[in-house]
């Protein structure tokens, strides 16, 4: 089972911001460029009220749960994907394992979206590419998990052939876009259930051990 983590909420303080007060004060102060800084809404909510499509942007921390929860489970043997906000992908080593301290973890985020790759030398455990999620996808193809979907047991995507796409964004829907790159639409549960929530299920469902 392999996932890509959809549309995820991980991005650098967008240009159109950056001169914002509350982004140059809190830049300053860990002493780095507005630039260079990861946008996340506890420190830049003002900031974000004109971005387009706010609701889903400004928490890193989603992805942090994602990739703690995924990297650090001996149950879980597949291969995790970013997809950003911005259209990023970012391939994920299955040698990862993800700074269990939410500011370690904001740190290396900085680093890799400002350099392209953690670590700057050496084999990078993640690393940016030049792909496009169409190219991820084309030779397996995309399901994406989404509560409006079609209810199917956890174990039925198992052995899934397939990608397996989970929103890590706050609110709202998959964008147009995502969704008409999709094989199909799933649920695995009559609740509305968090990024983390859904992990943990999948892979309690598919674990060997």
């Amino acid at each position: 089972m392999d996932i890509i983590l959809l549309e995820a909420s991980l991005e650098l303080v967008p240009p159109e911001i950056r001169s914002h007060p509350s982004v140059t004060k809190n830049a300053k102060r860990v002493g780095k460029d507005p630039s260079e800084v990861l946008l996340d809404i506890s420190l830049h909510y003002h900031a974000m009220q004109g971005l387009s499509y706010r609701e889903k942007r400004g928490r890193p921390d989603i992805v942090h749960s994602a990739l703690v929860m995924t990297l650090t489970d001996p149950g879980f043997s597949g291969e995790i994907l970013i997809h950003t906000i911005d259209s990023k992908i970012i391939k994920v080593s299955k040698d990862m394992r993800p700074p269990k301290n939410y500011l370690r973890f904001v740190g290396l985020m900085e680093q890799l979206l400002v350099h392209g790759r953690v670590p700057v030398d050496g084999p990078p455990l993640m690393e940016v590419t030049s792909l496009r999620l169409e190219d991820v996808i084309k030779d397996r193809g995309l399901i994406l998990l989404d509560e409006q979907g079609k209810r199917i047991s956890k174990e039925s995507l198992c052995t899934s052939s397939e990608y397996i796409g989970i929103g890590a964004y706050p609110h709202g829907e998959f964008s147009p876009e995502v969704r008409k790159m999709s094989k199909a639409n799933f649920s695995i549960s009559g609740h509305v259930l968090e990024t983390q929530h859904v992990l943990c299920r999948l892979i309690s469902a598919c674990a060997q051990d």
